[in-house]
């Protein structure tokens, strides 16, 4: 899955740095109207950039801010006498880096059925489908097409929310992948683009963060299901 992924993000950099030339090569001709258009597609690679990057390593811009806190202490070692309070912030961010490092993100392969109904979906072959997680507590991921892009919805977040399975934990985590609260649906909306679509391997990333990282603790069913519609 990493490689699949790092080629994804490869493809969309590439993609970006094509735009950022042709931005400039809009400038030199003065075509304004040109360096709008362009401006909204390469802001649209750089939310995508951002958001594959977050799923290979959702701790990245933490663990950035540690390391420039330990060169921030290592810095001032260098003009002052150690002392124990540095010693010890440096002992607690390494630890956390620690911590961080050793993340590593599952992934979830339900095999060709999967596929095909995320094909089938983009092409509209069918309406939606419901992706049961837990059948019983009605978690699932809800995928519809609309217009241009597929949704993908965690549903019934009040009902979730009242058996303690959408906690906090949860729903931060949720947010943090790109899902928004939607609160006269009910539920939590992750938007996909079609404008590239190419294979299931993003789509098949953001349910794998949903599944070990938002509810890796809510002993889901073994064999999870697919209701088309």
């Amino acid at each position: 899955m990493n490689e699949e992924i790092n080629e994804l993000l490869s493809i969309y950099e590439q993609e970006k740095k094509l735009i950022e030339s042709i931005i400039e090569e809009d400038r030199i001709d003065n075509d304004y109207i040109a360096i709008h258009i362009n401006s909204k597609n390469l802001n649209r690679i750089q939310r995508q950039i951002a958001l594959i990057k977050s799923l290979i390593d959702p701790y990245a811009q933490e663990k950035e801010q540690l390391k420039r806190t330990i060169d921030f202490f290592v810095k001032k070692s260098e003009l002052e006498e150690s002392n124990e309070y540095r010693t010890h912030m440096l002992a607690q961010i390494d630890q956390k880096l620690d911590q961080l490092n050793s993340y590593k993100p599952g992934y979830f392969n339900d095999g060709q059925e999967f596929d095909d109904v995320i094909f089938d979906l983009a092409e509209q072959k069918i309406e939606g489908f419901i992706f049961n997680l837990k059948k019983e507590n009605k978690l699932a991921l809800l995928f519809k097409r609309m217009d241009k892009e597929i949704l993908l919805s965690v549903t019934n977040i009040k009902k979730l929310k009242k058996q303690h399975i959408l906690d906090k934990n949860s729903r931060a985590v949720l947010k943090s992948i790109g899902f928004k609260e939607e609160k006269h649906l009910d539920s939590l909306v992750f938007t996909y683009g079609l404008d590239n679509f190419k294979d299931a391997i993003f789509i098949k990333t953001i349910v794998s963060r949903v599944i070990f990282d938002a509810f890796y603790f809510q002993e889901l069913d073994k064999k999870t299901t697919i209701e088309i519609f």
